[in-house]
């Protein structure tokens, strides 16, 4: 079970890693980033995000994840936000389970707000906005370059860079995105390392 303190690190983490004022395609994570993967938000709310769970606490050392509904709206303040806290024992079945009694009436796994987490350690930020269909996935310097790749698979995501290129169709597809929309993503989310 992890700490009080280790609790309240994460969550600090999380709602530290965003600007509460702004939305997408505005840039909402503030602090240095080495990069911006996207990616389809409905994959936090999957079974599989205990795979990118894994992979991010043991890469870390972390003890928690917090995962912290924001609401649909722009919060006044983050106080009354709901926290849902994933350890490093939290299977997928519990973590599915704890993501459908959330929330009244509906589970957060249908509510189309908006989300951030991050650990303890807070090398890493996910935020995301179930209404736009979009999620990014924020590291920092540092982060080791096999650890980030298989985030990039687990979530399926792709790095801002490449936003203009065509690929693999598995992986987000930023054409899907309007024209305008887009640019303004892309302009505000070029990565530290590249400016």
């Amino acid at each position: 079970m992890p700490s009080d303190t280790s609790r309240s690190s994460a969550v600090s983490n999380a709602l530290s890693s965003i600007r509460k004022d702004r939305r997408f395609p505005n840039k909402v994570l503030v602090g240095r980033w080495a990069d911006y993967l996207f990616f389809e938000p409905f994959l936090i709310f999957n079974p599989d995000f205990i795979d990118v769970k894994n992979t991010l606490m043991i890469a870390e050392e972390a003890s928690v994840i917090a995962l912290v509904n924001l609401g649909n709206g722009i919060p006044t303040e983050h106080t009354n936000s709901q926290v849902l806290f994933i350890a490093q024992n939290t299977e997928a079945k519990e973590y599915i389970s704890e993501l459908e009694s959330r929330g009244s009436p509906i589970s957060w796994r249908f509510l189309m707000d908006r989300y951030v987490c991050s650990s303890d350690k807070g090398n890493w930020s996910i935020y995301c906005e179930k209404e736009n269909d979009v999620g990014v996935f924020a590291f920092r310097e540092g982060f080791s370059q096999s650890v980030w790749s298989q985030v990039e698979k687990l979530l399926k995501a792709k790095s801002i860079r490449f936003a203009s290129s065509s690929g693999d169709t598995q992986l987000f597809d930023f054409g899907k995105l309007l024209p305008s929309w887009k640019s303004v993503l892309v302009d505000e989310h070029v990565p530290i390392i590249i400016k």
